[in-house]
């Protein structure tokens, strides 16, 4: 199925807290929300769908799609709370496409946001929502030390270093110590021996290897239409492919995976993700290779999940991303931009709306309304959100009007 122009992001905005101007996620998304309806110069009473992802790490109430209508009072025909980890949160711009195409709705809200550093302990949350009950929370594990194993198996087939690993976050921290919300901004430019001189979190992991929580808290509102409606609103963004896969729950399934139709490679395995499929379908819907992209916005936790994301995206062969990340390419003023906020690694993470951060940098940076460094008229985005232990990956490839 080849896509085309279907359908198209018309309006967006966005809404950051902090330390300073704490905000629960019902405030930020009810921000980011107003903000995208101005943008598009619609009404509330226009929407007739919402999508959602997953409940915000600070708002754990079930059915949040529900509860965010209701707080907004907007009866809708058509919501849903996609619930793939954080990957739904990228899933929700596929689903509103699929919509707007069968004539479901003429106008759909994709909103999320999270404020997680501010309320929760965010350490034991995520370990016991992300650790197998039976085979591997009773150890105790973090999650750092659960993806650590996905990074030693990494560097064992493929020879990759930590050096190569520090070289991820320094490039990540070149383009976030542009960006006004990025949580390690303050920090500034940082160097190999920087990396390689923080401590452990989980060996092969040091602290400049991972995510970071903060900033204390984002939303992303998008309002998606049909390509026959967008050249009469301001800035049209289309939608030309997406896909999507989960593969498991947890990492010890994982393992377990013997067989499967998907282009997962060699069973059992760790280092090829579902983002390998979902990609591929993506391109083929959008009659596009990872040739046609001009920036890619990652839901990148840790340098080597970066890297794995390359190869799987098919920017490189499998075990050849240290080559991509050495060249520099990835980097301010390199050919293809990746993470222009910083990515998750120093945007940093804050609770599920880390998902929605990518497709808001992206949306901005083809707008050319970048808050950070703005790369010098990019066409086409691809974006990607992941979640749970690497389990699940959307991609949605979106292109300037």
């Amino acid at each position: 199925m080849n896509l085309g122009r279907v359908a198209a992001i018309v309006g967006m905005g966005d809404a950051y807290a902090d330390e300073d101007h704490r905000k629960d996620p019902l405030q930020l998304a009810s921000e980011a929300t107003y903000a995208a309806l101005r943008d598009a110069s619609i009404c509330k009473s226009d929407i007739q769908a919402l999508f959602t992802g997953r409940a915000p790490w600070a708002d754990r109430r079930p059915q949040w799609n529900n509860i965010f209508a209701s707080h907004l009072q907007l009866p809708v025909r058509l919501s849903s709370e996609i619930t793939m980890h954080g990957a739904g949160v990228n899933a929700m711009l596929g689903y509103a496409a699929q919509a707007i195409a069968t004539g479901l709705a003429e106008y759909v809200l994709c909103v999320q946001s999270d404020a997680t550093p501010l309320f929760i302990d965010t350490v034991a949350v995520g370990a016991a929502t992300d650790a197998d009950p039976q085979f591997e929370y009773p150890y105790g594990p973090t999650i750092p030390a659960l993806y650590a194993q996905i990074a030693c198996r990494y560097m064992h087939e493929f020879g990759v270093t930590e050096e190569d690993f520090a070289r991820v976050a320094v490039q990540h921290q070149a383009w976030g110590v542009h960006h006004p919300k990025a949580a390690k901004r303050r920090f500034g430019p940082i160097t190999v021996e920087t990396v390689l001189a923080s401590p452990y979190v989980a060996t092969p992991l040091r602290r400049w290897m991972c995510a970071t929580w903060g900033p204390g808290g984002t939303a992303g509102a998008f309002i998606v239409t049909s390509a026959a409606r967008a050249p009469s609103h301001r800035a049209a963004v289309y939608i030309r492919g997406f896909g999507s896969c989960t593969t498991h729950e947890y990492l010890t399934e994982r393992m377990g995976l013997r067989q499967s139709s998907f282009r997962l490679g060699a069973l059992p395995n760790l280092t090829t993700s579902g983002l390998a499929q979902a990609s591929s379908d993506a391109y083929r819907m959008a009659g596009l290779t990872p040739e046609d992209v001009d920036i890619v916005e990652l839901s990148g936790n840790f340098s080597h999940t970066v890297m794995i994301a390359l190869e799987d995206l098919g920017f490189c062969e499998k075990g050849k991303a240290v080559e991509l990340v050495r060249s520099g390419r990835l980097a301010p003023g390199g050919d293809l931009p990746l993470d222009t906020n910083g990515g998750w690694l120093s945007f940093g993470q804050p609770g599920i709306s880390c998902a929605v951060d990518p497709i808001v940098e992206a949306v901005r940076q083809l707008r050319g309304e970048a808050l950070g460094l703005q790369v010098k008229a990019p066409t086409v985005a691809l974006t990607h959100g992941a979640g749970g232990m690497f389990a699940c990956h959307s991609v949605t490839i979106l292109e300037r009007g």
